[in-house]
């Protein structure tokens, strides 16, 4: 039987066969094709886009991701006393840092190093958690370490994470003496202030404070970095900010993105030291100044038996030169506190005291200057010649002035009195200051028709106090001076509506009503009589000193009326007869006017002029003491020495201190006699 082969066509071999070998349909390919050249054109676009259209960009902001400006802060310059005693320095502020990228990858070594850290630093290791109810609140737990540095590390692993601030020195020698077995520990240094005298001259120097958002952009031309620059908020370290703080440097450095510095990039700035301060005041006269000032309200409040006074100022100045050489505000408070940070517990005590001891009254304080603004007056009198010095009024303690719309009707007329009920009698301009007569001043400065004197009258009085330096500004070298008030005829009308009035005047002449001054205007009222009719700038600025103790700008005696400074320039008014007149009378103050029962300094005579100024502030008020007739009274004393060549001019004021020969007088007398032991245990040095 024969067995037939049967051999399949090639197209039953393909329809039937092995799938994977037939033949691929090519129209399954072209979609594919298509998404592939779409991805090839938009891939080249982009490339395009950002390497063509916006390729200089995009090659800025690379750059600008690896290329950082590093800001190098400038050393502060100090502040020293006119001997060189230092008031202000630098000091180290050590900081623990960890750096992240250099901590051990151990766990337990690297919790071993944490747990070494807090127990030497005091931070938590980690952040603790709110107690119950203080949500929200203004208290928040301290930062743990891990989370600062997991913080730091997420942001750049290379740059130093401060664990904690203002550590002890002893701290810091430690762990910089163990470095190498502790790895990414570090110990940062950066410079903070120290006021050494802290509230004997916290008025004076200031402190400093960070750059807040409403100045950083300004601050920011000018170089600083407000991160972690200061600047100066008070005193001498605001005013002469541009002097101190000096110019800052700058590099150009290049990092990865970790935050590690690969190289510096071009030129390095340095940074420019501040240059330093020498200030005119002895800090020893400043400690006595303070001292008897102190001395003088504790006495006023033991005497009282209540707290009667709680502020005061004292100022002492060289007269020939405005050199100020003490300057004490009482209450002060201590600027030390606020060397690092400002404590914001202290910051609001010191706000919410009725005292107000960060304001500095010396320059601030607006207080009736009561009689020591006849010193004042009586130059200006005799410079018009309205009377003859020697000339004698009566003086029957008390005097009628009538109005002249209603010269008839005695119930429009007003009653004035003298500071004596009965009366000094017969009194000439010397007489009349040695006893701080009221009438005297009354009748030569409003007029007095039965005595036929014709007054300065207020035009005048505003005129020769802006010759004297009240009315304006000293411009002494410190933040927040005010300038007093001097009304004139118009004051009244446009500020309160009615017009001047003749009693206006009369009260004006006493340094009373709306006369208003500053205890720096007050001394420097006296300066013309002292060095032959200059009115002195008043100045703290003695000497600015560079990095290298070189005097780069000396000391030099400005005059209020002239600029630039030259002793040629708008003098006041006042003939040497006048300035001897008035200096009579001064000495005579001490030696038998308000001012004798004050004691001697052996060997020096000195001369002053005591004033008690009637108030009525908001302070009065709440204490009910504003009685008509028996008006509350500040006490002042103006006092220079040597009499016959002066040398020291000092004003003391005392809030509230009723007379100002019984309460202010002795504080002057024992600053002028601490003055004189000084320089008595100086000359004996030498």
């Amino acid at each position: 039987m024969k067995t037939s082969l049967k051999i399949p066509r090639r197209s039953e071999h393909v329809k039937h066969g092995d799938p994977a070998k037939q033949p691929l349909d090519q129209l399954r390919f072209i979609p594919f094709y298509i998404l592939l050249v779409a991805a090839i054109a938009a891939l080249t676009a982009r490339l395009f886009y950002l390497q063509i259209i916006r390729g200089s960009e995009y090659e800025e902001l690379a750059k600008e991701n690896r290329i950082s400006f590093v800001n190098i802060p400038a050393p502060r310059g100090v502040i020293y006393d006119r001997y060189g005693v230092q008031l202000v320095k630098n000091i180290p502020e050590f900081n623990v840092t960890l750096t992240p990228a250099y901590l051990p990858a151990d766990t337990i070594r690297l919790q071993e190093l944490y747990q070494y850290i807090s127990q030497l630093t005091g931070v938590p290791l980690r952040t603790p958690p709110l107690e119950a109810g203080a949500a929200g609140g203004d208290t928040q737990p301290p930062r743990g370490i891990t989370e600062l540095v997991a913080e730091g590390e997420s942001l750049a692993p290379y740059i130093p994470v401060i664990i904690k601030r203002n550590v002890s020195s002893e701290v810091a020698l430690m762990l910089r003496g163990r470095q190498r077995t502790l790895p990414g520990v570090g110990i940062s240094v950066t410079p903070q202030r120290e006021y050494i005298t802290g509230s004997l001259t916290s008025h004076l120097v200031g402190y400093m404070g960070p750059i807040t958002k409403e100045v950083a952009d300004d601050y920011i031309k000018l170089g600083f970095d407000p991160s972690r620059d200061k600047i100066g908020y008070a005193g001498v370290e605001a005013w002469e900010q541009d002097t101190l703080s000096g110019k800052n440097g700058s590099k150009t450095i290049e990092e990865d993105v970790a935050g590690l510095e690969l190289r510096t990039i071009g030129d390095v700035v340095n940074p420019v030291p501040g240059n330093s301060l020498s200030l005119t005041i002895d800090v020893r006269l400043q400690a006595s100044t303070q001292a008897a000032l102190q001395r003088g309200i504790n006495l006023l409040n033991l005497k009282t038996q209540t707290t009667k006074s709680q502020s005061g100022v004292a100022i002492a100045m060289n007269p020939i030169t405005g050199e100020i050489l003490s300057m004490v505000s009482i209450p002060t408070y201590d600027n030390q506190k606020f060397a690092r940070f400002i404590p914001f517990d202290y910051y609001t005590s010191l706000l919410k005291d009725p005292a107000n001891p960060l304001f500095n009254q010396a320059i601030s304080g607006q207080h009736a200057p009561g009689s020591v603004f006849k010193v004042m007056m009586a130059g200006a009198i005799l410079s018009k010649g309205l009377i003859d010095p020697y000339r004698k009024l009566f003086d029957p303690g008390k005097i009628v002035i009538e109005n002249k719309y209603f010269p008839n009707d005695p119930g429009k007329a007003r009653t004035v009195v003298c500071n004596k009920l009965d009366g000094h009698g017969e009194v000439d301009m010397i007489t009349a200051i040695a006893q701080s007569c009221n009438v005297y001043f009354y009748k030569t400065g409003g007029g007095y028709a039965p005595d036929k004197v014709t007054g300065i009258d207020i035009e005048g009085i505003y005129e020769f106090a802006n010759y004297f330096g009240f009315n304006r500004r000293t411009g002494i070298e410190l933040p927040g001076e005010r300038k007093g008030l001097i009304p004139n005829r118009d004051y009244k009308r446009l500020n309160i509506g009615e017009n001047w009035s003749t009693g206006d005047t009369y009260i004006a002449s006493i340094g009373q009503g709306y006369v208003l001054a500053t205890p720096i205007q007050v001394l420097n009222s006296v300066t013309p009589y002292l060095n032959n009719g200059f009115s002195i700038k008043p100045t703290l600025i003695k000497d600015v000193i560079d990095g290298e103790g070189n005097i780069v700008k000396p000391f030099q005696t400005q005059y209020l009326d002239a600029i630039p400074a030259t002793p040629e320039l708008d003098p006041v008014p006042l003939s040497a007869n006048t300035i001897s007149i008035v200096r009579r009378g001064m000495e005579k103050v001490i030696s038998e006017g308000t001012g004798e029962d004050l004691d001697r300094i052996e060997g020096v005579q000195y001369a002053g002029k005591s004033g008690t100024g009637e108030y009525c502030d908001n302070i009065a008020q709440k204490k009910d003491l504003c009685k008509f007739g028996a008006w509350p009274q500040h006490a002042w004393f103006l006092a220079y020495a040597p009499a016959e060549k002066p040398e020291i001019a000092v004003v003391v004021f005392v809030y509230n201190g009723g007379e100002g020969s019984v309460t202010a007088g002795p504080v002057a007398q024992q600053i002028l006699q601490a003055y004189f032991e000084l320089k008595k245990t100086d000359a004996s040095r030498k």
